[in-house]
């Protein structure tokens, strides 16, 4: 398939912030072959015959890269309202995750993929943190491939905690080589992560054969890190030292770990993570719902850190909202330090573009609108909605301060349309809406039948 969108305004953030007014993309199989003034690129799509497309003067931005979620927690909207992250994991989030079976899965996956595709998300990095059943991750892909959406699939395990959720070592890895072998292909559309627990949930030698598997294996990692003071205060009390000091020799840090959160970081915190070259997602709606506080994005960066942005899960956001999460985590920055470059519009895009993809070990393949990368983008049109219009500057901050899930008019994956002229290709809305509200309610019953 050869396909052009002209007359499109492209923001492009490559390494040079490229801007196309009037622009034009051509892609092909589902890679970018051309980039620049819709002139030169409407006479390149003709010589090879594409299909061509009128933008319309919509704007173009690369696919948003959401580097963390629970997709099984859309189906828990509101039921944790009001708690700090203590209290909310064991009332709220503990109870669906033993009670979760395969068709509950299912419809809040797909819920959670068609509201990503909504927002301009391409990429969905997921957490899957609880494993009470077996098949799950299946379940989870099979969702992700039917839809066309590009997933990171994070294997979550724990063996401290609730008998329904806890596995030994061995099940664990067998699994991961299991999910690789069935879904990971060339393409990229699939990648299989280790997801262990936050350390609470994790005994010091489960995290020592997570950085030997990892190693031997090149799976990457993602965890809750410092998301509270509780890595710290568990810590000290299990092993009698800080934190970092237990993930340091326990072999976790490294440039391929994700840590998610990051919120209580010190000095000494921070050191480590610039040694190890650690990769941060920065969850704002999250941390601010429960009230665990705001990450030190700006001392990251400045440590030469990739910073990348989460919605995290909808249990602990209500939504899986990426335009919300832009602009909630700009502005959180400008408050925290009273000032209103903290954090800017264009930082922040880039934070849910390009190095979202960096984040997740995808920088060469997505998160930039250039040749020779995947076709992941989407067009938004201001015009669909009345928060986004008008218009009166910058493209990237009409999206990050005024962003709307209605103007987003078209996304693209992998070169095929996944959501065309705001009508969802891939799959059934109303059947997705429904089969949510119902399997909502059934998980409901399940957890007010088990306490």
């Amino acid at each position: 398939m050869k396909k052009a969108y002209l007359h499109v305004h492209i923001v492009t953030v490559d390494d040079q912030d490229h801007v196309w007014p009037d622009g034009g993309i051509l892609y092909e199989g589902g890679t970018i072959t051309a980039v620049g003034e819709s002139a030169s690129v409407e006479r390149l799509a003709r010589e090879r015959g594409a299909e061509i497309l009128d933008g319309g003067g919509k704007y173009l931005f690369p696919g948003l890269v959401n580097t963390h979620t629970h997709l099984y927690q859309e189906l828990t909207k509101g039921l944790g309202s009001d708690l700090s992250l203590e209290e909310w994991f064991p009332k709220a989030m503990a109870p669906v995750g033993a009670a979760l079976r395969e068709e509950h899965m299912e419809a809040g996956v797909a819920l959670g993929l068609l509201e990503a595709v909504r927002s301009g998300v391409t990429t969905v990095a997921d957490y899957m943190q609880h494993q009470p059943v077996p098949g799950l991750g299946c379940v989870e892909l099979d969702v992700a491939k039917q839809m066309g959406v590009r997933m990171v699939y994070g294997r979550g395990y724990r063996d401290i905690g609730r008998a329904e959720v806890v596995e030994d070592a061995g099940h664990i890895f067998e699994d991961v080589e299991d999910l690789k072998a069935r879904y990971v292909q060339p393409d990229g559309m699939i990648t299989v992560w280790l997801a262990p627990a936050a350390s609470w949930g994790l005994s010091d030698a489960l995290m020592r054969e997570t950085r030997h598997y990892a190693d031997a294996t090149g799976t990457p990692i993602m965890m809750h890190l410092f998301e509270t003071g509780a890595d710290e205060a568990g810590s000290r009390k299990r092993f009698g030292k800080p934190a970092i000091e237990w993930f340091e020799e326990a072999g976790l840090l490294g440039p391929d770990l994700l840590a998610v959160h990051s919120v209580a970081l010190g000095s000494a915190e921070l050191e480590k993570y610039q040694q190890y070259r650690v990769m941060v997602s920065y969850n704002p709606v999250s941390n601010m719902y429960l009230a665990s506080g705001a990450a030190p994005v700006r001392a990251l960066k400045e440590q030469g850190l990739t910073v990348a942005l989460g919605t995290d899960g909808a249990g602990s956001n209500n939504n899986n909202n990426m335009l919300e999460a832009m602009k909630s985590g700009a502005l959180l920055q400008k408050v925290v330090h009273r000032d209103p470059h903290a954090m800017t519009a264009g930082e922040m895009l880039r934070m849910a573009t390009i190095d979202g993809a960096r984040a997740l070990g995808l920088g060469d393949r997505i998160g930039s609108i250039e040749a020779g990368k995947a076709a992941d983008f989407f067009l938004y049109d201001p015009m669909r909605s009345p928060i986004a219009c008008p218009v009166c500057g910058t493209p990237e901050a009409a999206l990050v301060y005024s962003g709307d899930h209605r103007a987003i008019d078209t996304v693209v994956i992998q070169g095929q349309t996944v959501l065309e002229c705001g009508i969802l290709t891939k799959g059934d809305e109303d059947a997705i809406l429904a089969q949510a509200r119902c399997m909502a309610a059934d998980l409901l019953r399940h957890i007010r039948q088990e306490t």
